[in-house]
């Protein structure tokens, strides 16, 4: 049980906002340079088409949506050290601020490994924090759907806005996502609150009630964030407005192919030129009078308009311009979204792996460091949030240390490889030996493989480390 002291500690952490008081006092020469006035930042302009756009443009949606899509997926877990004797649990701060990237978060997840394998890590499995608010979202959306349109508000705008849902004790219960354009101001040390207005209500809620998530913007990162959708708005207008023009072409552009007028002036009255109208559509409207020829009684004049022309515009090669800059600046690998005029299955297996490592990975690591500064001490600040990594094991480089040594992999880890179940009655726990492919028992016994066998010039031990190495996945990269 914690003391009271402890107790009281976890509850003054419990409100997590913006700005502090000491912040405030330490620095207000500074910060009121910064916010000279007592409102904050309002949304930046085109904010809400920006959220708009996706429902609308194809190629922002399908970029968007693949990246949501798989951050949403990705399984949250909790975690605390307590050594072994300490009567209890203490908090790491190294490893709650260890991240940041793919290499950092490797080393994250090796040092949980060695501190569970120690049996100094305990892994939570049921709390508030996993299941009322990542899993449970809020009574009208779920989970996953709070954490995708979270994502998506992320990379579309640059920022995220989640209001807080708490119970009787004081503890969030849910998270509630706001759409950026819907906060029209932020807080600041004299005036602590988030405006937000929509539709017909407006007002002001306490920056402790709204966790603010930001992607700051260099020019200046006391402000919005600032997302991908803007950097890329003339490339999405481009591409949209060429879609457009083509629309247009198909709806006849409001205007005729061609005009029928008399060479000689004054020669037609309103009736005739309706008459003649209606006769000429007649005899040539529909499929089976296509081709028919005209026979007039009288010299007309026909003025052709020139019809526009796709190839001379470019227009498939300006969308396919365009749609590459936004898959570029996002970072997906082409075969991500199913663009496979160059693939091949070798760069289908690497766009999994980039997709995951570049552009997953960062994403998640911002939002970890975020929630574990801001949203883990609600409850208690020696929780370690963490996730379960979606980079994908080197199957490859497994598969070529396993050729190396063949002998020191057992059989049911061969069957694994290939995706395959174990033998029964642990049959497969047995190695090859290098010559004659006889096999022995895992733990004496047997024919075992010769121990201090020299192969290539690695010895058993040597090589016995170089499958460990593959088995955690392929660490070289």
């Amino acid at each position: 049980m914690a003391s009271f002291a402890e107790r009281v500690r976890l509850a003054s952490r419990a409100l997590v906002g913006v700005f502090t008081d000491d912040a405030a006092k330490q620095a207000f020469g500074l910060l009121q340079g910064i916010f000279p006035g007592a409102a904050g930042a309002p949304p930046q302009r085109g904010a809400r088409e920006r959220a708009a756009a996706y429902a609308d443009m194809p190629w922002l949606h399908a970029v968007a949506d693949k990246v949501s899509a798989a951050f949403a997926a990705v399984e949250w877990q909790l975690k605390f050290v307590k050594p072994a004797g300490a009567p209890r649990a203490v908090r790491v701060k190294a490893l709650q601020r260890l991240g940041g990237d793919y290499t950092f978060m490797r080393a994250r997840q090796a040092r949980l490994k060695i501190l569970k394998e120690a049996g100094d890590l305990v892994e939570i499995a049921e709390h508030p924090l996993l299941d009322d608010v990542l899993d449970k979202g809020n009574d009208y959306m779920t989970g996953l759907a709070v954490r995708k349109v979270t994502a998506l508000h992320w990379d579309l705008e640059g920022e995220a806005f989640w209001l807080k849902e708490r119970n009787g004790l004081g503890r969030p219960a849910g998270v509630w996502p706001i759409p950026p354009h819907w906060v029209m101001a932020t807080p600041t040390p004299s005036h602590r609150f988030f405006r937000v207005s929509f539709r017909g209500w407006q007002g002001n809620i306490p920056d402790t009630e709204i966790l603010w998530m930001a992607n700051p913007n260099p020019e200046n990162p006391y402000g919005r964030g600032t997302g991908l959708a803007r950097a890329l708005a003339d490339e999405l207008e481009t591409d949209e407005y060429s879609a457009k023009l083509m629309r247009q072409v198909f709806l006849n552009q409001a205007r005729p192919d061609f005009v029928v007028f008399p060479k000689k002036p004054d020669t037609w009255n309103p009736a005739e030129r309706d008459r003649l109208q209606q006769d000429w559509g007649a005899q040539h409207e529909g499929f089976w009078r296509a081709f028919k020829p005209r026979f007039a009684t009288r010299e007309l004049g026909i003025y052709e308009f020139d019809q526009a022309n796709f190839r001379q515009l470019q227009l498939v090669q300006i969308r396919e311009f365009e749609r590459n800059t936004v898959v570029s600046v996002w970072g997906i690998p082409p075969e991500i979204l199913g663009l496979l005029q160059s693939s091949n299955r070798a760069t289908i297996t690497a766009a999994n792996h980039f997709f995951a490592r570049w552009v997953l990975v960062p994403r998640l690591e911002a939002f970890r460091a975020l929630w574990q500064e801001r949203l883990v001490p609600e409850w208690d600040d020696r929780l370690i949030l963490d996730y379960i990594s979606p980079v994908e094991k080197d199957r490859e480089f497994a598969l070529e240390a396993g050729k190396a040594a063949p002998w020191a992999w057992t059989v049911d880890e061969w069957r694994a490889l290939a995706e395959r179940e174990p033998l029964p009655d642990g049959t497969g726990e047995v190695f090859a030996q290098p010559f004659n492919v006889t096999f022995g028992e895992l733990n004496g016994g047997g024919s075992a493989a010769p121990t201090g066998m020299d192969l290539a010039g690695l010895k058993t031990d040597e090589l016995l480390a170089l499958r460990r190495l593959a088995l955690r996945g392929g660490s070289r990269r």
